[in-house]
């Protein structure tokens, strides 16, 4: 049906996934490609030169028992990324309809609406940000309301609509955006320590998303007046979702605003910075007297502005959901500067690299709508945070009942797999607490809706 379309989408989604998939994984330099090959795989390894122990990456306890949901009851969400899509959707609502329209055949109850991709402009009515018109290489030429459409349409079939922002971006090597075109913004570029030293991401020709800093107070009230602003002019919203809310990797942020907000945090002064923090011993970290503690500190960071973001929104809105999308693979996700679980959970009792205070800043109980990446290719396994299955099941674990673990899907790893993606999806609905299939140009690409649908229809049937 989409046989016009599907050439120059794979194309375009092929380069743009590449380095986007790439993104969502790196860890530290020179190991990027390491790292998705132990994805992969289903190996696991530490990223800063030392072993992992065994409940590192599996727990000899069995997963917290928590009360069982319904499987009817649980979400089933379309993401729909912008850049991906955009040849698709941008200028089109007849293709909007068409594609909601199978959303709801296949048996989805919701979409993620990507309206803030890592250009930092937007696809939504704003007085603070530009709107996009061209995004990955496609021009946008429709005057209507990219959002606003979405929502009506969506909300004409029944289906439930969040609006996608990615947070701590704003530009990237292909498109653009606030940070190559507003010379006052450029401090707020992260700050980036690799071997050879300390750059600006915007210096960095392999990093294609360009993150702000997320320690930056500039940086933060700009991103909650956008957060604010949506729920403003999108009253019937169900949900706003939060995307790379988070630090680069382990390499961000090593400014002088962020060294000195970090000595404030500890209440002395850090000598030797940055290799207080950390040394290079090749490719590789190796800590230095501070680096628990600023796991801790940026941790901190991160759960303060989800603090913050959810009271914007609420504050506007009450009935506006707030969710956020985390890779899966906890015990290596402090690299972003990011705790996922719940304020419960003591890393420190699993893990060499936690304080005992790292768990306070576990953000699980302030969602209402969380999304894990189950991207393995291995589909069960319970004992390994590399399969789907493993995967949900740690993210249980770890969140202690403070939110749903909604399973989320990668489709690209089941390209001409279609068993495979019926029976992973009905994993993430029986095993999780839901499913996000990440993306829709991949059910486009490789016609994967019946597969799909075969997942969701056996998991009901056999609830």
């Amino acid at each position: 049906m989409y046989q016009h379309q599907e050439a120059s989408a794979k194309n375009s989604a092929a380069s743009f996934f590449l380095i986007d998939f790439l993104g969502r994984y790196q860890m530290i330099n020179k190991l990027y490609t390491v790292f998705l090959c132990l994805l992969i795989l289903g190996a696991c390894s530490r990223s800063d030169g030392y072993e992992l122990e065994d409940d590192e990456v599996k727990w000899k306890e069995p997963p917290v028992e928590l009360p069982s949901i319904p499987v009817d009851e649980k979400p089933r969400i379309l993401w729909m990324d912008a850049s991906a899509n955009f040849d698709y959707l941008a200028n089109s609502k007849e293709n909007i309809r068409t594609c909601l329209a199978k959303a709801k055949y296949s048996g989805f109850t919701e979409i993620v609406v990507d309206v803030r991709p890592t250009c930092g402009d937007v696809l939504y009515n704003s007085n603070i940000v530009e709107s996009i018109t061209t995004l990955n290489h496609v021009q946008r030429t429709a005057s209507w309301d990219y959002l606003g459409t979405f929502i009506e349409e969506a909300h004409n079939l029944g289906l439930k609509v969040n609006a996608n922002i990615n947070v701590m971006v704003g530009g990237n090597l292909r498109d653009g955006g606030v940070l190559y075109r507003d010379s006052d913004k450029s401090s707020w570029a992260t700050q980036l320590y690799y071997p050879s030293g300390i750059i600006s991401i915007m210096d960095d020709a392999k990093s294609h998303a360009k993150f702000f800093n997320p320690v930056n107070p500039e940086v933060q009230a700009y991103l909650l007046s956008l957060i604010r602003e949506l729920a403003q002019n999108y009253s019937k919203l169900d949900g706003i979702i939060l995307d790379r809310a988070r630090f680069n990797s382990i390499e961000s942020d090593f400014s002088q605003l962020t060294k000195a907000a970090f000595e404030k945090y500890i209440g002395k002064t850090v000598d030797s910075f940055p290799y207080s923090v950390f040394s290079w011993n090749g490719d590789k970290v190796k800590p230095g007297t501070h680096y628990k503690e600023w796991l801790e500190f940026r941790a901190k960071i991160t759960y303060d502005f989800f603090q913050k973001a959810k009271q914007a929104i609420k504050e506007v809105n009450q009935d506006i959901k707030f969710g956020t999308y985390t890779g899966s693979w906890y015990s290596s996700y402090y690299n972003e500067g990011v705790n996922w679980a719940s304020n419960r959970y003591d890393a420190s009792a699993h893990y060499s690299w936690a304080t005992p205070a790292y768990k306070n800043y576990g953000y699980a109980s302030l969602l209402d709508l969380y999304m894990t990446g189950a991207y393995g290719t291995t589909l069960y396994g319970a004992a390994n945070e590399w399969t789907v299955e493993g995967a949900i099941l740690n993210a249980k674990k770890v969140t202690l009942g403070d939110v749903n673990v909604i399973g989320s899907l990668y489709g690209l790893n089941y390209e001409n797999k279609p068993k495979d993606a019926e029976e992973a999806v009905y994993i993430a609905m029986t095993v999780g607490d839901g499913l996000m299939f990440f993306d829709m140009i991949y059910l486009r690409m490789y016609d994967q809706w019946d597969a799909v649908k075969r997942g969701i229809d056996r998991a009901l049937a056999n609830d």
